[in-house]
């Protein structure tokens, strides 16, 4: 396996700090691997190697602030360039991040997506899973909003974490059901 890259790069003019973590072979999927708001890319690492070992490509990323930035797909769009990513990404975002993949799914720009404790509900054009706790005030019935707007839909998966609420500060607590569900997702995609 090879080793996790720790990578500062260069987007809109921003220095932004990286986890790159490339397959032996070429991957089967790229993931973009994007934390909460009290989170960095360190909460990914775990996940990132049990993704490189089945083949993909992982990138997790130190996101800016939100002050900071006000176009959030400019910057997604100069990060994928950035890392040389040419295929579509699966996008992993961790509640508020779901801001950033937003502009790409609206541009159809990803392949699929993963929203854990999601805040938004983008338009589902793509394969998606959701990731929330039973006790998440936010995240639950905006997941089951979706559920019910999209009844014919079946790319949308939900999977609620039972006696836990929102997510965003560890998501992978449940580390096992977490690999499992996202390993499934990806192999179906």
């Amino acid at each position: 396996m090879n080793e996790v890259q720790d990578l500062e790069i260069s987007v809109c003019g921003m220095t932004v700090c990286v986890y790159d973590a490339q397959p032996l072979s070429p991957p089967v999927h790229t993931l973009i691997m994007l934390h909460g708001r009290t989170s960095t890319r360190h909460l990914w690492l775990d996940t990132m190697r049990e993704m490189q070992e089945v083949g993909h490509r992982t990138i997790a990323v130190d996101l800016p602030s939100g002050a900071k930035l006000r176009d959030k797909g400019a910057f997604m769009r100069g990060l994928l360039a950035a890392l040389f990513v040419t295929d579509k990404p699966v996008c992993v975002s961790v509640s508020f991040s779901s801001n950033y993949v937003l502009p790409l799914l609206e541009s159809d720009g990803v392949r699929g997506w993963v929203g854990v404790s999601p805040t938004t509900t983008p338009p589902l054009s793509v394969p998606t899973l959701l990731i929330y706790g039973e006790l998440d005030v936010k995240a639950r019935p905006l997941c089951e909003k979706i559920l019910r707007a999209t009844p014919g839909y079946k790319g949308v998966i939900c999977v609620m974490v039972r006696g836990v609420g929102k997510l965003d500060h560890d998501p992978v607590m449940e580390h096992a059901k977490w690999t499992k569900e996202l390993k499934q997702f990806l192999m179906d995609l």
